[in-house]
């Protein structure tokens, strides 16, 4: 999950451009607070509006919100519900993450961090997936940075394990961001991915090899989620949700795919319907979500998109030459333009028309290949990528540090051809609007993600399924509701009513009947019981 989800999940909060570039500094967000009408009569009420502008570039606008922009957190503070956050590898090295709630400097006012936070070997943590440290609303409360409500997930003094042995030390709310390994963002990890078991609850063993991707979350949850189904607090009456996201298309090109998806076709139309997000309001599915005030999108006359929108045009290729045009963070390999010519590390013999090439993708399909040892007129032909063990990690430099075997077919004018001398290398030419498979000029990447959740519960039937469109402002919402947020008027929210931000708005659907399918579910779990 990208920074913006995490911060929408706990604020209600849109995105702008630099969460969506992953928080480039962490510095204060120069922003104001739209408090202008009502949740009718004003569809931004509630949202940090950026002094920068809308749109503006990714460095320009800071990622810390003001105080001024309350989290759930807050509210749970003033409804008297108990919580923590629990990170993996939080602050295993020294002066590394040793802010408050896990931030990477004392103060995002007085010491700026610049590139807040890489996978290391040593300590996987990134604060960019923490959304504790982005709110001063916490970040300025030594209470609420406290070890009460922040800690290391396996820590024995004070990690899960410890808390979960009894009802009366379980948080009500418990927040669980794996490390950047556990939680399937790294494809090869820079660490210890769990593959070697663990000696104890909170010792885990050394790694037999170093695959992330699902892979690794796999792992991570088949040792944490048993932990909390067998504690009493959640045997009482407890709710956990396993949450996914970045619906990055099913596909290699991505960096998190192993394999390629034989249901769905790698161009622009898969890319925009996986990063599409959906919402229910007043009873209907709908496939947008509001987009915020510092995001968002703008047609020209043509009908072409001129702005990168809550989406961040997120694997599609743009014109670069129509005026007007922001292409925003996007493609990572295009660059959200299409792609010119490369040189591709690769291997072939004059024995076969196989070329092994672990960079090649399905968006390749059809490019001109040339070189020393290619005949004239060859383009790349059935590409395809299988699945290997990463043996090495992330950022050593080794062969074995990937997850993935690529290679094609040397076709020659219509027919397989051998090179016709060893090769180490080859050149792609490069692509054409008319040839790029992820170009679209007209279509708006809504963001969000399309990706399902998992919960788990005595109140949810096994087997249940659900159609109806959730996002992060209706987790959100849905949260503010089973804990009674407001039942005392202490913690109104943007609405009045307890929401915060885009969860107020009018007619948006929590979790229902449809999720909570066991007779007999309670809105509020009793005191001492966890939703993880």
């Amino acid at each position: 999950m990208k920074a913006p989800g995490y911060l929408a999940m706990v604020s209600g909060q849109a995105p702008q451009p630099d969460t969506q570039a992953d928080c480039p500094t962490y510095s204060d967000f120069a922003a104001t607070v739209d408090r202008r009408g009502t949740v009718r009569t004003n569809v931004d009420r509630g949202q940090a509006v950026s002094k920068a502008g809308p749109n503006a570039p990714a460095g320009k606008n800071g990622c810390v919100y003001p105080a001024a922009v309350p989290t759930l957190f807050n509210q749970f503070d003033r409804a008297g519900i108990t919580w923590k956050g629990y990170a993996q590898d939080l602050r295993a090295t020294r002066g590394r993450e040793d802010g408050p709630c896990g931030a990477p400097s004392a103060s995002p006012t007085t010491h700026p961090v610049p590139n807040p936070g890489g996978a290391t070997p040593a300590d996987q943590y990134v604060p960019k997936h923490f959304p504790f440290p982005w709110f001063h609303s916490l970040i300025d409360s030594r209470a609420d940075c406290s070890a009460k409500h922040i800690a290391n997930l396996f820590s024995p003094a004070n990690g899960l394990h410890h808390d979960l042995q009894q009802v009366s030390t379980t948080p009500q709310f418990t927040w669980i961001t794996p490390n950047n390994c556990s939680d399937a963002h790294d494809a090869v990890c820079a660490g210890n991915n769990l593959s070697g078991g663990f000696s104890g609850p909170d010792t885990p063993r050394a790694p037999k090899n170093y695959t992330g991707g699902l892979y690794a979350s796999d792992l991570f949850m088949q040792h944490v989620i048993p932990q909390i189904e067998r504690s009493p607090a959640f045997k009482q009456d407890g709710l956990i949700e396993i949450a996914f996201d970045e619906a990055f298309p099913a596909f290699t090109y991505t960096g998190n795919s192993f394999v390629n998806s034989h249901r769905t076709r790698p161009d622009a139309a898969t890319s925009v319907a996986d990063d599409t997000a959906g919402q229910n309001v007043d009873g209907r599915n709908v496939h947008t979500e509001p987009t915020g005030p510092n995001t968002p999108l703008r047609r020209n006359r043509a009908g072409q998109q001129l702005y990168p929108g809550p989406g961040y045009n997120a694997f599609l290729d743009r014109d670069p030459h129509v005026p007007g045009l922001l292409l925003g963070g996007g493609n990572p390999v295009g660059g959200s333009v299409t792609g010119g010519a490369r040189t591709d590390a690769a291997t072939g013999s004059p024995r076969s028309p196989r070329i092994v090439d672990n960079t090649i993708s399905l968006l390749d399909n059809g490019r001109s290949v040339y070189g020393p040892g290619i005949p004239g007129g060859c383009v790349v032909a059935a590409p395809t990528d299988r699945h290997v063990v990463a043996t090495a990690p992330k950022g050593s430099g080794l062969p074995g540090a990937t997850v993935v075997a690529g290679s094609f077919t040397l076709d020659c004018l219509g027919v397989a051809a051998a090179p016709t001398a060893p090769i180490t290398s080859i050149a792609l030419g490069p692509q054409t609007q008319a040839t790029d498979p992820l170009f679209d000029a007209t279509s708006a990447t809504n963001g969000g993600g399309d990706t399902g959740g998992v919960l788990i519960s005595r109140f949810i039937r096994p087997g249940t399924t659900s159609g109806t469109f959730y996002d992060h402002y209706s987790w959100l919402r849905t949260m503010e509701v089973l804990f009674r947020v407001d039942a005392r008027g202490r913690a109104p929210g943007t609405d009045g009513q307890g929401h915060l931000g885009f969860a107020a708005q009018p007619g948006l659907a929590g979790f229902g009947s449809d999720v909570f399918t066991n007779a007999g579910v309670r809105a509020r779990p009793a005191a001492g019981s966890p939703a993880s």
